[in-house]
Order: structure tokens, then C-alpha cells, then sequence
């Protein structure tokens, strides 16, 4: 995109191209773009997420179990009493059988097949130094116990970390998805990430509430979710854009009266540093999604310390699609999220088809998608 606007602007606010826009929408945990991109309900956390038909046990068919015995003595016959051993191998000799004390209480042991063994008319002495050491009687070697083998457990774990700027540090760890896609849900904002190769994932992610929930969705189902507070969140004004794949939009914002190119143009190519917002001078840009996700959720985030204004003003803030062959003549969809302080969370839809082809390299500007913002220095 050049610096300075040269090429026509097919579009402005208001115009004649078919934009849906959907205004005043309450956002709440979750549910506030849950039907956004297939889901029909809200996500409201993670027990909605259960499906009975997943986690249902087969249970066996029921016996019925008395809950005493009857032993009548008369018709049962009359056993033995065995003596039990609990390791025969180290046994030299056959267990000897016990005698029984009288025919109404006879006892038996337990024993292997009868081994001859020849008799002893009397003891044999025989001295220690005529004892020979053979390799029967050496201890036996106990062969080396195999290492166990150890699974990883297969858990997401995330955690959520306030930060500076109203920002939130989300660290997710999972051992058995490791380069694996993964959404990022808060307050109806979503982004793809992907994890690396130990399956972990580190992000800062802005903050649209001071009490913050994230979710983690992996495309096999499985997640995690993280709560942290972010009390400073009400010193920071949010613009939030977000669409799906190649729809080439862009959020942008003119600060104190800045043309394209000005250093008060904030956007995806001159996003700003975040350290200006801390001394109250600017805004800044965060961009989230992984684009090599397929079919990636994609985030551009733009935050004004509106709490820490220095100067009197105004910023405008716009979004722009540009026409490429890869949206041309075709359906582009979009959504804003815009979070004000002393106002509602709103979101707005838009659905558009782009001019055709012909029309490549061109711009549509649209400028009612956000609230400006007007600021009185502090």
C-alpha cells in the first residue's frame, strides 16, 4: 500500500456496495460472536463443551448379588483345611504333610507331586571345611528390572498472566500436540495460533475485560481455559477487527489529525510502540492469528491509553478492504469489536461482495465499522 492515498477509493461509509452492519450487540463471556464462522451456540465456558454422547461409560448389565450366604453344613461337603505358600520356588524339600488331630477335623496341605526321598538311619556330621561351594548354591542373579515406559500426559494446561497495557502473557502447554492448531476465544474475539514443537505456545494478548477468560480449542476438541484480572483495562480504549483466510482487510487509525504516511498512522505496517501508550502519547497495533493455519481466525487490535490522554483531539479509526485476485468479485466478511470506556461492548458485522477483478489494486474505505475517539487530556 503506498503511503499517500493516489488510488480511487471505490467506497466511503455510506456507500452504494452491499454491507450488512449490525450495531448495538451486548458482548457477554463467550457468547457475543459464538455463531461467528459455524458455531450455532454460545460458549460459555468449559462444561458446555461436553457432549453426553462422548463421555458416556458402558456400563454392564446388572447382577443381582444376595447380600448374604446361606452355608448349610448338612449338604455341603466337608473340605480340608490347606496350608498355602506364597512362593514354592525357593523350597528345598517337599512340604510335609500335617497330620490330622482326628477324623472330624482332618487337614491336608497343599504340595507338589510326591518326590522320593531315600531314609536316614542316622545324622551325618559334617564339618565346615568339607562344605564345597557350587554353583547351584551361589545366589541366584536377578536379572536387571526393564526401564518403565513413560507417557506424557496428554493435558493442555493454560495459564493467564496480567501485564502492562492492560495486556494479558497466556502461556498453554501440551506435550502430545506439538505444531498443532489451536483457537483463542475472549470475549468474542478469536485467533488461530499454532504450537511449536514441545507443544507449547506463548502469546500477549490484549485484554477486553477486566475480569479476562480465555479459551483454547484444539481441532480435536480437547482445551483449556485461564481467568485472570485486569483492573487497568479502564485506562485503555480497544478497536477490534477480525475476519477468516485472504479477505485483505486492515484496520487503521488517524491520530490527531495524521494523514496516511504521518507518524500518527497506526496500522498493520507502522504499528507504533506500545511504550508511547504508557507515557500517554499514542496508540498502538497487535496483531493475532497464524496465518499458516488453514482457513486462519485472524485479530488486528488497536489500543488508545484514552485514561493517560496528554493532548486534546481526536482519532478516527477506519477499516479498509483492498481489492485483490484473491477477493475479487467475491463475498468478504468481517467483524469489529469496540470497547469504550463508560460504554457497552458493541460488535459489527459486515458482509460485502467486492468489486469485480477489473477493479484489483483498489481500496474500499469503510468508516462507520468504529466509534472516533475523543479525548481530553488528563
Amino acid at each position: 500500500m503506498a503511503q499517500t492515498r493516489t488510488k480511487r477509493q471505490l467506497a466511503t461509509a455510506g456507500g452504494t456496495f452491499a454491507i450488512a452492519l449490525s450495531i448495538g450487540f451486548v458482548m457477554q463471556y463467550g457468547d457475543a460472536v459464538a455463531g461467528r464462522w459455524g458455531a450455532d451456540a454460545p460458549v460459555t465456558g468449559p462444561e458446555s463443551r461436553l457432549d453426553p454422547e462422548t463421555v458416556a461409560i458402558p456400563v454392564a448389565a446388572s447382577v443381582a448379588v444376595p447380600t448374604t450366604l446361606a452355608m448349610p453344613s448338612a449338604s455341603l461337603p466337608r473340605f480340608e483345611k490347606v496350608v498355602y505358600s506364597n512362593d514354592l520356588s525357593d523350597v528345598d524339600a517337599p512340604l510335609m504333610s500335617v497330620p490330622a488331630a482326628d477324623d472330624a477335623a482332618p487337614q491336608a496341605t497343599l504340595m507338589p507331586a510326591p518326590v522320593e526321598t531315600p531314609m536316614m538311619s542316622s545324622p551325618i556330621e559334617v564339618a565346615a571345611t568339607d562344605i564345597v561351594a557350587t554353583d547351584a548354591m551361589e545366589a541366584p542373579t536377578l536379572a536387571p528390572m526393564p526401564e518403565l515406559l513413560t507417557t506424557p500426559a496428554c493435558e493442555s494446561v493454560m495459564t493467564a498472566t496480567p501485564s502492562d497495557l492492560a495486556m494479558v502473557d497466556l502461556s498453554l502447554s501440551d506435550a502430545c500436540r506439538p505444531n498443532a492448531v489451536v483457537a483463542i476465544h475472549h470475549q468474542g474475539m478469536m485467533f488461530n495460533a499454532i504450537t511449536d514443537a514441545e507443544g507449547n505456545l506463548n502469546l500477549k494478548v490484549p485484554a477486553l475485560a477486566e475480569e479476562a477468560f480465555f479459551i483454547a480449542a484444539f481441532d480435536d476438541g480437547e482445551g483449556a481455559v485461564a481467568i485472570t484480572g485486569v483492573p487497568s483495562l479502564m485506562m485503555y480504549d480497544r478497536a477490534v477487527l477480525q475476519w477468516q483466510g485472504e479477505d485483505d482487510v486492515q484496520l487503521h487509525a488517524l491520530e490527531y489529525g495524521a494523514t496516511y504516511g504521518d507518524a500518527g498512522h497506526v496500522w498493520a505496517a507502522s504499528a507504533a510502540d506500545p511504550k508511547q501508550a504508557v507515557a500517554g502519547l499514542g496508540g498502538f497495533l497487535t496483531s493475532l492469528g497464524d496465518p499458516a493455519a488453514p482457513d486462519a481466525l485472524m485479530v488486528e487490535v488497536y489500543t488508545f491509553p484514552t485514561g493517560l490522554a496528554l493532548r486534546d483531539g481526536a482519532i478516527e479509526i477506519s477499516v479498509e478492504a483492498e481489492v485483490t485476485t484473491r477477493n475479487c468479485g467475491r463475498l468478504v466478511e468481517a467483524q469489529s469489536i469496540q470497547l469504550m470506556k463508560g460504554a457497552e461492548v458493541n460488535a459489527t458485522d459486515l458482509s460485502m461482495t467486492m468489486p469485480g477483478c477489473d477493479a484489483v489494486g483498489e481500496y474500499l474505505v469503510l468508516k462507520n465499522m468504529f466509534q472516533d475517539l475523543t479525548l481530553a487530556s488528563k
